[in-house]
């Protein structure tokens, strides 16, 4: 079940709508191993038609499953867009396509939380990162291949002569 607007009763007056999509009828398909869409989307939204067109204004919200970049801890993001919206063509070549006489808006409510998802999960800005243990007096460490008598791989290009 998609989240549709019937464009009959859109000739009525404004639609309001409100409800909930499960994730599998989102169809996420969220390419980043550190963010999951497992809960519900709720939205509450407004339609009405402008001649040729619907638009739809109002809030659409969930909560993803993440892992935090910096320390890798699990964390819930709430992706929150109060003030959603989309002008749909109901007529032309960018004109939506109808299901069963109502506007599917479910692939724009995607589409547009997709684009507000972060680039990189953090559990909170300030994170700061995966603690480090510290060293005990005395141990060095990794020694530098250098003084481990290793030749560097750069070295065969110090051996290079240009003419």
């Amino acid at each position: 079940m998609s989240i549709l607007v019937s464009v009959a009763a859109l000739h009525q007056g404004d639609v309001h709508i409100q409800g909930e999509a499960p994730p599998e009828e989102m169809h996420w398909e969220i390419q980043d191993p550190c963010m999951e869409a497992r809960h519900s989307l709720f939205y509450d939204l407004r339609a009405e038609l402008m001649e040729k067109e619907v638009f739809v204004e109002g809030s659409v919200e969930t909560v993803l499953d993440c892992q935090c970049v910096r320390c890798l801890e699990p964390f819930e993001f709430s992706l929150r867009l109060e003030s959603w919206t989309c002008l749909l063509a109901l007529e032309g070549e960018d004109a939506v396509t109808l299901v069963d006489e109502s506007v599917d808006l479910t692939p724009h409510i995607r589409e547009d939380s997709l684009l507000a998802l972060p680039q990189h999960p953090l559990c909170r800005p300030e994170c700061p990162g995966i603690a480090r243990q510290p060293q005990e007096p005395g141990l060095q460490g990794p020694a530098s291949d250098e003084a481990r008598g290793v030749s560097s791989a750069w070295s065969v290009l110090d051996k290079l002569k240009l003419d």
